[in-house]
């Protein structure tokens, strides 16, 4: 009988002899760890399977439109960590900037920029802000008409 230590957790153990070269035990954890290894390299060196999984993920985000509203609001504890851990990433991000902003999405929320008749002089940044998706960054400078 052969007796083969597991790679995940470290411990001893009779491999199954219908697996050949076995490398983890047979407990939930070590086998949950398998699978997602598994997963990370199947991600990484097979674009098929990366963009069918990436195709089942968005038809089934469409087909449950209200799963991560619903998750949140049932999990509190979670929305206030990912919520830290998110200023963390962006203060990571920042020490290696100069500017100190943070733009997203909608960020100019309900400020009109479009103000009838209002006309606006677009000046480009420079690239020191932090700016999610792909956002130009400018500023805006209000005109006098003539």
């Amino acid at each position: 009988m052969k007796i083969t230590t597991c790679i995940h957790c470290g411990r001893s153990f009779v491999p199954n002899l219908r697996v050949k070269n076995q490398r983890y035990c047979p407990d939930v954890k070590c086998q949950r760890s398998r699978r997602a290894r598994w997963y990370r390299e199947k991600m990484v060196k097979d674009p098929d399977y990366r963009d069918n999984q990436k195709r089942c993920q968005k038809e089934w985000q469409l087909a449950h439109p209200c799963y991560y509203i619903d998750y949140r609001a049932k999990h509190p504890e979670h929305v206030r960590r990912n919520r830290l851990l998110q200023m963390m990433r962006d203060a990571k991000r920042r020490k290696d900037r100069i500017g100190k902003f943070l733009a997203k999405i909608d960020s100019l929320g309900r400020w009109s920029y479009s103000r009838k008749g209002a006309l606006f002089r677009l000046v480009p940044q420079d690239d020191r802000l932090l700016a999610k998706i792909d956002s130009f960054i400018i500023k805006l400078i209000p005109v006098n008409r003539l």
